[in-house]
């Protein structure tokens, strides 16, 4: 959510960057099932992103930022009264990144907000930003070894998912031609009206644009020479079709390919408005806390593709060979546009939900949400290979409803202890169509043969259960606990593809459903005004609860039975942070401040057949400031102290590099 408003993009693609906090007040964990309040998709917890608010008191904040790699950065900052009862904030920031990948990001952005104080009763907040920016796309190192790799005279060169030895963690294997382009712009209108304790009448109203443009190589190959043909100086061994045999296959490791590269891009206009009617009412001995609203979505996205290689994308760096050790470029790519996909999605929803304080030591939550969901799609054709769709078909409709709750209950048996518990369920609509080229399988794993133009997979749909206790001592000490348990059902998994009839086709299933299961422990000390101290520990165990088989096996998918109890990818089991800063208050070196970090992440299975497995890794960051007592603040921050090595994202087994030690140099102004 963004300033308390769906991210409706974020429920459909996650190209929705948002990585500029210059603009930003804080960002919210709100924890637990949530999808009563903020709609379908939400499961576990949502982020809120709150911009900064506009303010009575003259304000103006200014930085620059210099740090390794050419990291450059300049934001200013300004608020305070605009006009009449008007009060403003406007930020501005710049920043342009060569980067350790030499990925050279650049970013350029503003945001303006007004907020007044109508009259006693009323409020009005009008708020919007702008961003035009500019990424290099990664795609890290060649893969790593899909088999064991031998040397000629047939001893092990290379283990199964090692990576090929003295590669250059900074070198970069993109083509000059990619790139992405990301431009949006937002704008959202708040009035509330307080007419009394009973009743607050709030309208949220915002208006999103997104425009990304997208090209980028997506594949490294090694060169091979096909079976039985000695041309290279290292070989794997590779099953034949009928998996009787095993066939050699010589491999060359000085040259990648570049292979698959992808170009799409997609234009996003997002209205999303939010009318709710909130209030507080004793009544019968109770105090009732009640909240009901409706909101509307609608989003209009379309998407414009050239995947026709040769055609869509030509040049003479289409795969092109490129050196493995002192990689560059062997050539440019021109790409165009031969088909686009125009969506629209529609949601309806309606909620109701009251906090009922049965006394100051107990309380209960019952909440309800009424979500419709509409969601339309049509190919259409490219004009002249240019971002224009022209002959749109007619419209295939898919449309889908659910009933979503929340209960809650709440106990404070001292004022400083509370204990809590919650249960919640939850739904996510698919947005599939039929598709010749897609075989499809049911929850029992058997296959069936979908209508055109009617819905394909029944919505995902799932629970969560969550019970925590609370403690807080004065200012000097917060502690939480909680332990949770989430099971979605209905989940759609890719299970492989298959050659029928002479093409190739992608089975897809909604076969599985999975449970997370963990608890989380969190300690917070503030033993004086200039030391802060907080440290956390999280468990999640997340695993594949069922996965139905049916009659896969039947049509030649190989599916092993004991994914059941596998671990899903993507989730550290075990996570840990120590975090703490000290501001000196006294003496010569006053307003000297220093902060540290620690944390650890546990391995990730990128893939749940462990095909890629990210090790896990420790971070350790500090940092040092002084603040001048004319406002002036100098900062200095090493992130990754230790210089450690390790990965945490890949394009499938081209892994990523993670940033090893750097530095970045900070002069602040603050009025």
């Amino acid at each position: 959510m963004i300033d308390g408003v769906r991210d409706e993009r974020t429920s459909i693609s996650n190209s929705a960057p948002f990585p500029d906090l210059s603009s930003i007040e804080s960002i919210e964990l709100l924890k637990g099932p949530a999808s009563v309040l903020y709609g379908h998709s939400s499961v576990g917890g949502i982020l809120n992103v709150v911009r900064k608010n506009p303010t009575s008191k003259t304000t103006v904040n200014a930085l620059l930022s210099y740090g390794s790699w050419d990291n450059k950065r300049a934001m200013m900052d300004f608020g305070g009264k605009f006009f009449g009862p008007f009060n403003y904030r406007a930020v501005i920031n710049w920043s342009d990144n060569e980067g350790y990948r030499y990925t050279n990001d650049k970013r350029f952005s503003g945001y303006f907000a007004l907020s007044a104080q109508l009259d006693k009763k009323q409020q009005l907040d009008i708020r919007g930003g702008f961003n035009r920016d500019w990424y290099g796309t990664e795609i890290g190192l060649p893969s790593l070894m899909t088999n064991n790799v031998y040397n000629k005279d047939g001893s092990l060169y290379l283990s199964k998912g090692e990576m090929l030895p003295n590669l250059d963690r900074r070198a970069r294997y993109n083509s000059e031609s990619d790139f992405m382009i990301n431009n949006g712009s937002n704008v959202s209108v708040k009035y509330s009206n307080k007419i009394s304790e009973a009743l607050k009448i709030e309208n949220r109203l915002a208006y999103n644009y997104d425009n990304i443009d997208y090209f980028s190589t997506e594949q490294l190959s090694y060169l091979e020479s096909g079976e039985n043909k000695p041309l290279y100086n290292h070989y794997y061994n590779r099953k034949s079709k009928d998996n009787k045999r095993d066939s050699t296959v010589y491999i060359c490791l000085d040259t990648v390919k570049l292979n698959s590269p992808l170009r799409f891009a997609y234009t996003v206009n997002v209205i999303n408005n939010e009318l709710e009617f909130s209030g507080k009412k004793d009544f019968g001995g109770f105090k009732y806390n009640y909240i009901a609203g409706y909101n509307v979505v609608a989003m209009f996205r379309d998407r414009y593709r050239g995947y026709k290689l040769g055609s869509d994308v030509v040049g003479p760096g289409l795969y092109s060979h490129v050196p493995v050790m002192n990689p560059h470029s062997m050539g440019y790519m021109d790409t165009h546009f031969s088909d686009a996909i125009v969506n629209r999605t529609f949601t309806h929803s309606v909620y109701l939900q009251n906090l009922l304080e049965f006394s100051p030591k107990l309380k209960a939550m019952v909440s309800g949400r009424y979500d419709y969901f509409e969601y339309w799609n049509a190919a259409a054709g490219i004009e002249d290979g240019k971002r224009k769709y022209i002959n749109r078909k007619e419209f295939d409709k898919v449309h889908n409803s659910a009933l979503t709750y929340r209960l809650g209950l709440v106990y404070l048996p001292l004022e400083s202890l509370s204990v809590y518990g919650s249960l919640a369920n939850y739904f996510a609509p698919y947005r599939d169509f039929y598709s010749e080229t897609t075989i499809y399988y049911n929850a029992d794993g058997n296959r069936f043969y979908p209508n055109p133009g009617e819905e394909i997979f029944k919505p995902q749909t799932g629970y969560q259960g969550e019970i925590g206790v609370r403690y807080s001592l004065n200012t000097l000490l917060q502690a939480t606990g909680s332990a949770y348990y989430i099971r979605k059902n209905n989940e759609k998994k890719t299970l492989a593809t298959i050659v029928e009839s002479g093409v190739s086709k992608s089975a897809v299933g909604q076969i599985g459903s999975s449970e997370s299961k963990g608890f989380e422990l969190e300690l917070t000390l503030t033993p004086t005004d200039n030391i802060f101290f907080s440290m956390g520990y999280g468990y999640t165990d997340a695993t594949i609860r069922k996965f139905s088989v049916g009659s896969l096996k039947d049509d030649g998918i190989i599916v092993e039975e004991t994914q059941e109890g596998m671990r899903l990818a993507g989730i550290p089991k075990n996570t840990f942070f120590a975090a703490g800063n000290y501001t000196v208050s006294k003496g010569l070196l006053k307003n000297l401040g220093f902060t540290a970090t620690v944390s650890y992440t546990d391995n990730v299975y990128r893939t749940i057949d462990k095909g890629v497995i990210y090790p896990a890794y420790w971070l350790t960051d500090l940092g040092a400031s002084y603040k001048l007592n004319n406002g002036i603040q100098l900062r200095v921050n090493v992130n990754n102290v230790f210089d450690k090595e390790y990965y945490n994202q890949s394009l499938g087994a081209q892994m990523v590099p993670s940033t090893p030690r750097n530095f970045l140099f900070t002069l602040a102004y603050s009025m």
